[in-house]
C-alpha cells in the first residue's frame, strides 16, 4: 500500500502546513486586488510577496519555490532524496512560463522547458533519476500522485516526491482575462452570485512510501482516476461525464459510509461549479458535503490538486469539514451541500476532485482506515501498430508512407490526402495538428478505433511542452499599446489539449495524460503506458512522445499498446 510519510505548503497564507490549516480554519484569505502597468485590467489574486520568492541570479521564482517546498519536507523524512529508489515527480501547469516575458530577468541555466526545470531542481538535491514533470492543466496535482502511486506499486522506486507549483505572470492572467473568467472580487464557490475565479500561487510538497503494513492513523493513497469528458478543449460538459466517470471509478473501492466530503475543484466559474454538482449526484454522493478551498487561495494551478489534498488530511485529522469562503446561497442546479461554516466530521476518508481544460477530470480517494492495495492485473500488454513522422517523412509500422512535402506543408498533406473529414484540424496549434495526423494514422491503422469507449487511454510525452504555441501567444500581449489576448490561442498554450482533441474526435472517455520529460525516453513511457493498463484502467493506450519546436521541427513516434 501507498502512504503519506511528510507534506508542506508554501503559500501566501503561510510557510507549512500547520500555518496553512490554522489560517483556513481562522477563515483567513490571502486574495485581494493586484494592479499591474503592464496590464490594462486590475485582477484580484492571491500572490506570493517578499525577496526571498522573488528569485535570484540562479533560481527563477518558480524554481525558488519549488526548491523551498523541497527543503521543507527533508527534515520530516528518514530517507536520502538523492538515492536511486526515490522518483521526483513535479506538478506545474505552466513552469517557468514567464522567462518569455523577461519580467525577472534569465538566472543562469533556467529554461522554459519544463523538463529541464525538473532535471535543474533533481540535481539540486542530488536525485539522480529522470524526473517527470505532470503538465495535465487544472488537474495536474492529482495526476502526479496518481503517477506517484503507480511509480511505486509497481516496484520502480520506493518514494515518491510529489511536488506541485505554479507561479503568476502576465502571461497567464491575459490569458484568463481574455476568457472573461476572471472575478473582480474575491471568488464565490457555487453561489449564485459567482463571478469567475481568481488565481493564486503557491507550492506544495507530499512524499510517499510503499509499505507492507499501514500504521495507525497513516493516510492511504487510494483509488485514483483521470478520464476525458470527451466535450469540448475549453468547455466543461454539461453532464459531467469526465467527473461522473472518476467518482464513479473511485467509489468502487470506498467504504462511502466513512467519507466525510468531496473537495471539489470549485472554481467558481459558471460552468465548471455546475458540472461538478451534476457528477456529484449522478456519482450517488449528493448527500455528502462538499467545499471548495478557492476563497482562501484562488486557483493555484499546478498546485492546487497537492496543496488541497493536504489540507482536506489535516482537516479530518481535526475532525473538521472546512467550510467555502465566500459561498452564501446556492447557485448551481442540484443540491449539494455546500456550507461558508466549518463542520464537524467523525469520518477517516475524502475524496478529492479536479477538471480542466481539455476535457480532463481526476477524482482520487484518501483514507486514514486501513486501505486497499492496488495489485496489478494479470495481463501480457504488446505493441499492434506503430507510426514515426519527422518533417520528411511518415513510416507507418516500418513502412514509409508516399507523400511529397516536408516540415508542416506534410502534416497538412497527410491530413488531406489520409483522413479530410475533420475541418477542426485547421483551427488547431502545431502540437495538436501533429498528434492528430498521428493518431488518426495509427488508428486507421488498427482497424477499429473503438469510438465511445473509456477503455483506451492517451498518455503522451514531450520535452518543450507547448512552447510553440506560448511564443505564438507571447507575441500577443509584448506591447501594452497594441494587447490583443486570444482565448483560442490561449488555450493552446497547454500541451495536454492534445489529448484532449483526440478524445474529443474519437469520443473517449478514457484516461487523457500529459508529461515533460527533459529528454525521450522510450523505456520510461512504455512503462507508464503499461501501468494505465495493468492497473485496469484501460485495456490499451495510444502512447509515446510528441514534440514540436514549430512548424518545421517536430517529431511523432507512437504507437498502440495493447492488453494480448
Amino acid at each position: 500500500m501507498i502512504v503519506k510519510i511528510a507534506d508542506t505548503i508554501i503559500s501566501p497564507l503561510g510557510c507549512s502546513t500547520e500555518e496553512n490549516y490554522q489560517a483556513v480554519k481562522a477563515g483567513c484569505s490571502a486574495l485581494r486586488e493586484y494592479h499591474w502597468s503592464d496590464l490594462p485590467e486590475p485582477f484580484v489574486a492571491s500572490l506570493m510577496e517578499g525577496e526571498r520568492w522573488k528569485g535570484n541570479d540562479v533560481l527563477t521564482r518558480f524554481e525558488t519555490l519549488v526548491i523551498g517546498a523541497i527543503n521543507q519536507i527533508l527534515p520530516q523524512i528518514d530517507f536520502d532524496i538523492s538515492s536511486p529508489r526515490v522518483i521526483i515527480i513535479l506538478s506545474t501547469t505552466k513552469g517557468n512560463v514567464d522567462l518569455l516575458e523577461g519580467r525577472y530577468g534569465t538566472p543562469v541555466d533556467s529554461s522554459p522547458y519544463p523538463g529541464e526545470t525538473a532535471r535543474k531542481i533533481a540535481a539540486h538535491f542530488g536525485n539522480p533519476n529522470r524526473p517527470i514533470v505532470v503538465s495535465n492543466a487544472c488537474i495536474s496535482g492529482l495526476c502526479a500522485q496518481i503517477a506517484a502511486v503507480r511509480a511505486l506499486e509497481s516496484g520502480r522506486y520506493d518514494y515518491a516526491v510529489v511536488v506541485g507549483a505554479d507561479v503568476q505572470s502576465r502571461f497567464i492572467i491575459s490569458g484568463f482575462q481574455s476568457f472573461k473568467a476572471l472575478s473582480p472580487e474575491p471568488c464565490k464557490p457555487f453561489d449564485a452570485n459567482r463571478l469567475g475565479l481568481n488565481l493564486g500561487e503557491a507550492a506544495a510538497a507530499i512524499v510517499y512510501q510503499r509499505v507492507d503494513k499501514v500504521q495507525s492513523g497513516q493516510w492511504v493513497a487510494g483509488t485514483g482516476a483521470i478520464c476525458n469528458d470527451a466535450n469540448h478543449i475549453s468547455g466543461p460538459s454539461r453532464t459531467g461525464e469526465g467527473s461522473y466517470r472518476a467518482l464513479k471509478t473511485v467509489l468502487e473501492d470506498a467504504d462511502v459510509d466513512d467519507i466525510a466530503f468531496v473537495n471539489v475543484h470549485g472554481t467558481a466559474t459558471l460552468y465548471n461549479d455546475e458540472m461538478e454538482s451534476i457528477a456529484i449526484e449522478r456519482a450517488g454522493l449528493i448527500d455528502k458535503p462538499v467545499n471548495s478551498l478557492k476563497g482562501y487561495y484562488g486557483h493555484t494551478m499546478g498546485a492546487a490538486g497537492v496543496m488541497e489534498v493536504i489540507l482536506s488530511m489535516r482537516a479530518v485529522e481535526d475532525h473538521t469539514i472546512l467550510g467555502t469562503k465566500g459561498f452564501d446561497s446556492l447557485g448551481v442546479s442540484k443540491n449539494v451541500k455546500v456550507s461558508s461554516e466549518h463542520r464537524s466530521t467523525d469520518k477517516n476518508s475524502f475524496i478529492k476532485l479536479l477538471s480542466g481544460f481539455g476535457g480532463c477530470n481526476a477524482a482520487m480517494l484518501f483514507t486514514r482506515s486501513a486501505g486497499m492495495s492496488h495489485p496489478w492485473k494479470d495481463i501480457h500488454v504488446g505493441i499492434s501498430s506503430q507510426i514515426v513522422i519527422t518533417p520528411d517523412e511518415a513510416i507507418l509500422n516500418g513502412q514509409k508512407l508516399s507523400t511529397t512535402k516536408q516540415g508542416g506543408a506534410l502534416l497538412t498533406e497527410l491530413y488531406r490526402e489520409k483522413i479530410n473529414d475533420y475541418p477542426k484540424f485547421f483551427k488547431m496549434d502545431e502540437l495538436c495538428k501533429l498528434g492528430f495526423v498521428a493518431s488518426e494514422l495509427l488508428l486507421q491503422d488498427c482497424g477499429d478505433r473503438h469510438e465511445g469507449t473509456a477503455d483506451r487511454a492517451i498518455v503522451l510525452f514531450n520535452r518543450t511542452g507547448s512552447l510553440c504555441n506560448d511564443r505564438n501567444y507571447q507575441k500577443t500581449i509584448n506591447d501594452i499599446e497594441n494587447f490583443f489576448p486570444s482565448p483560442s490561442l490561449f488555450v493552446y498554450t497547454l500541451p495536454n489539449i492534445v489529448t484532449g482533441e483526440i478524445a474529443i474526435r474519437n469520443h473517449y472517455y478514457g484516461e487523457t495524460s500529459f508529461y515533460v520529460l527533459d529528454q525521450d525516453d522510450p523505456a520510461l513511457i512504455r512503462s507508464m503506458a503499461e501501468e494505465v493498463i495493468l492497473q485496469g484502467r484501460a485495456k490499451s493506450v495510444i502512447c509515446g512522445w510528441l514534440d514540436c519546436e514549430d512548424k518545421d521541427h517536430y517529431l511523432a513516434r507512437l504507437e498502440v499498446v495493447e492488453s494480448l
